[in-house]
């Protein structure tokens, strides 16, 4: 099959690239491995004589600064099933007890340390840098640490503390925080319906090379793609691999990226035989994961649900055992579990000057980058590469 760009990845990078390449009338293929598109945009679907349930294995919350991504939702005219997320709190765990966050700091430390925030500037400096000189040594390591590593599921001492968190314009008319009727994925599904999108799920790429001129790509089940543009949204290391015939340079320089892994288990139990109060997340500090997101911000009559984040190379029988402990049922009472295993960046100090030289490398070619390894690992940040690599495709 002949386009005009093929992308290879289907989560929401390369759906929003998808879209923007399709915008600009181009003919666009988008290859998805897996058998459905989304990618971190994971809403499981449950369902149970007749009840149905979602639960977010991946990323699970919009703000009204995403700019971008909403001007997508309203293009694909789903701008009317954005509902708001419960206000519930982020929660310690410790010893198998929900506490709250600001219980366990020591807010004498705080207020000592509190002023360097109108000084201290996050540029070249790591998020154990900056933030351990914000709220003090000790919160950091005992709190804050922790709260910071649940959000990409990996230790983030190291990560440039510019990158973790952005201040951004708002949409003021939008909702702060929000989610969606049937969860993240409804906007996935949504973008690859577009008209100009050629989507096909079940597409494991094997294979990359040059012909006459254009890109050809090749799938495990003997699929044959070519374009005249290359895009790829896919984990770095992919990308990498892929690249290795057709540009060496820039698969060097995308191999210098670093990567973790992150086992993710499910599990949705009957609102009667749960007794943790509503949370939006537990936080449980030197444990086995590092996060468990409740749909508690989107209460269901019959249904809870947590998607516990766990660190790699654990057994089934391990992270099952942690998770009926840390909500205090028997595996009898889950009504339902799922499983997926994510790839998420681990950047560093020193990213911004690895992101211009890697922009450098690409200035001419048409080979478009795309993903959550750029700007940063928000939602936001990775539907704002996907357009700007598009309008850089323009230009060519």
């Amino acid at each position: 099959m002949k386009s005009d760009v093929v992308i290879i990845g289907g989560g929401i990078s390369g759906l929003s690239l998808a879209f923007y390449c399709a915008g600009a009338g181009l003919k666009t293929t988008l290859l998805e491995k897996n058998d459905s598109v989304g990618g971190s945009f994971n809403s499981h679907q449950f369902s149970e004589n007749g009840l149905k349930f979602w639960l977010e294995m991946g990323a699970h919350t919009c703000y009204n600064s995403y700019q971008n991504l909403l001007d997508i939702v309203e293009a694909c005219n789903i701008s009317d099933t954005i509902i708001p997320r419960e206000k519930v709190p982020f929660s310690l765990l410790i010893d198998n007890k929900v506490t709250s966050l600001m219980s366990a700091l020591n807010i004498f430390e705080v207020l000592k340390s509190i002023p360097a925030i109108f000084s201290l500037k996050k540029d070249g400096l790591s998020v154990r840098e900056y933030y351990s000189k914000i709220v003090g040594q000790e919160n950091y390591n005992k709190v804050l640490s922790h709260f910071f590593s649940a959000v990409p599921s990996q230790p983030t001492d190291d990560f440039p503390a510019d990158m973790m968190f952005k201040s951004r314009p708002k949409r003021k008319e939008v909702l702060k925080n929000y989610t969606f009727t049937n969860g993240l994925q409804s906007v996935a599904r949504a973008i690859a319906k577009r008209r100009g999108i050629n989507v096909f799920t079940s597409q494991d790429v094997t294979g990359v090379e040059m012909l006459d001129g254009r890109y050809v790509i090749t799938t495990a089940g003997g699929g044959s793609y070519s374009a005249a543009t290359l895009a790829l949204a896919t984990p770095s290391a992919v990308s990498s691999h892929l690249l290795q015939s057709i540009d060496p340079a820039i698969a060097g320089h995308l191999g210098k990226l670093k990567a973790a892994s992150v086992d993710s288990v499910g599990v949705i139990i009957r609102k009667g035989d749960l007794s943790v109060k509503p949370v939006a997340a537990l936080i449980s500090p030197n444990d086995i994961f590092y996060s468990a997101v409740s749909r508690d911000v989107v209460p269901d009559e019959h249904f809870r649900g947590f998607a516990f984040h766990f660190k790699p190379g654990l057994s089934e029988e391990k992270k099952m055992k942690r998770i009926t402990e840390a909500l205090g049922v028997s595996t009898a009472k889950i009504a339902h579990t799922c499983q997926v295993t994510n790839v998420v960046p681990s950047l560093r100090v020193g990213h911004k000057e690895w992101l211009e030289s890697m922009d450098r490398m690409l200035s001419g070619k048409n080979i478009l980058l795309t993903g959550n390894y750029f700007g940063g690992m928000a939602i936001e940040d990775c539907v704002s590469r996907s357009r700007s690599e598009s309008e850089r495709m323009k230009n060519m």
